[in-house]
C-alpha cells in the first residue's frame, strides 16, 4: 500500500507528526511517499510533488483546514482517500485530532474504517476552471465603495446585491466563510449548494439553499476598480464591471477517511463549542 504524507511544518513543528509516522509505516514495508516540501526533514522516504501524491492509496494530511484544502483537489482527482489529523485550530475536516492518533493506524491500514465523500464545484471564470472543495467568493477587497452583483439560477433571477461580495459554498464551506457572514449550517451528505451575501445592504437580501444540480451565473455589474474571485481562501483572478462567472456542481468528490465512531453531529457540536468560548 501506498501512503502519501503531507503536512504543514508551521503546524507540524519540526516534523515531529510526520518523522513519528514515517517511523511507523517503514518497518511495516508500506511505500511512503512525502510531499517535496518536507524535505527538510531528510527521512529516509520518496519525495514528490503533490500530484505524485495524490496518487497514493491513502494521503494522511498533518494540519488544519486550510492544509487539507491545499492537497484535497488533488486527491480528487486522483481518487485518494485522506486521512486528516488536526493540528490546527478549528479542523472540521479532519478525522481525529493528533492525540488521539497513537493506535489507530493499524485500523486505518487494515480497511476499519468509513468514508466521508464531499462533493465539489467548478467555477468558471472567462476561460479559467477552478475546483473549490469549501467556495468561490466575489469579494470587494480593499476598495471602499460596495460590489453590485446580479445572481441568477437557471437562468433565472434570484437577486441583485449591493454587499461586499457573494459567497457560493458547498455543504463543506457551509462551517466556513459563509458561516461567519450569517450562513446556515448544512450537513455534508445535503445535495445542495449555498449562496451567501455578505453584508448585504438590504434587508431582503438572506443566503440561499439550492440543489447543487442547478446553474449559479453571477455578473459584476458594477465594481470601483475590481473584484476579486476568491477559490477556497485564495485570491485566483480579477473581475472587472460586466464580468461573469459559473458555479456547476464538478464531477469531481474527495474522500476522507473517518474512523467508525466518526459522527459528524458531534464533531460539529464540538468545534462550535470550542469557538463560542472565550477560553480558547
Amino acid at each position: 500500500m501506498k501512503i502519501g504524507i503531507f503536512a504543514n511544518l508551521d503546524k507540524d513543528l519540526e516534523g515531529r507528526a510526520t518523522t513519528a509516522l514515517v517511523e511507523f509505516l517503514l518497518p511495516r514495508n508500506f511505500e511512503v511517499y512525502v510531499s517535496e516540501q518536507l524535505e527538510c526533514l531528510q527521512l529516509p522516504v520518496r519525495y514528490c510533488d503533490n500530484a505524485t501524491l495524490a496518487a497514493c492509496d491513502i494521503v494522511v494530511v498533518f494540519g488544519g483546514d486550510g492544509t487539507i484544502l491545499r492537497i484535497a483537489k488533488e486527491c480528487a482527482r486522483t481518487n485518494a482517500k485522506i486521512f486528516a489529523v488536526n493540528l490546527g485550530h478549528r479542523g472540521f475536516l479532519a478525522a481525529v485530532e493528533y492525540v488521539e492518533l497513537s493506535n489507530i493506524f493499524n485500523d486505518i491500514a487494515s480497511g476499519n474504517y468509513v468514508l466521508d465523500t464531499r462533493n465539489l464545484i467548478n467555477v468558471t471564470a472567462g476561460e479559467n476552471t477552478y475546483l473549490a472543495l469549501n467556495e468561490a467568493v466575489i469579494a470587494r477587497g480593499a476598495q471602499t465603495k460596495m460590489l453590485k452583483t446580479e445572481v441568477r439560477v437557471n437562468g433565472a433571477l434570484a437577486d441583485k446585491y449591493a454587499s461586499d461580495g457573494v459567497i457560493v459554498s458547498t455543504p463543506t464551506g457551509s462551517t466556513a466563510y459563509s458561516l461567519s457572514a450569517g450562513g446556515p449550517i448544512i450537513a455534508p451528505d445535503v445535495n445542495a449548494v449555498l449562496i451567501t451575501p455578505i453584508c448585504a445592504h438590504s434587508l431582503h437580501s438572506r443566503p440561499m439553499v439550492i440543489n447543487s444540480d442547478n446553474t449559479i451565473w453571477i455578473k459584476l455589474l458594477r465594481a470601483e476598480t475590481y473584484a476579486y474571485l476568491n477559490i477556497d481562501g485564495d485570491d485566483v483572478q480579477k473581475l472587472q464591471s460586466g464580468d461573469i462567472f459559473l458555479v456547476t456542481k464538478s464531477e469531481y468528490s474527495v474522500s476522507f477517511i473517518r474512523l467508525k465512531k466518526y459522527n459528524y453531529y458531534e464533531k460539529l457540536l464540538q468545534k462550535m463549542r470550542y469557538w463560542s468560548s472565550f477560553d480558547k
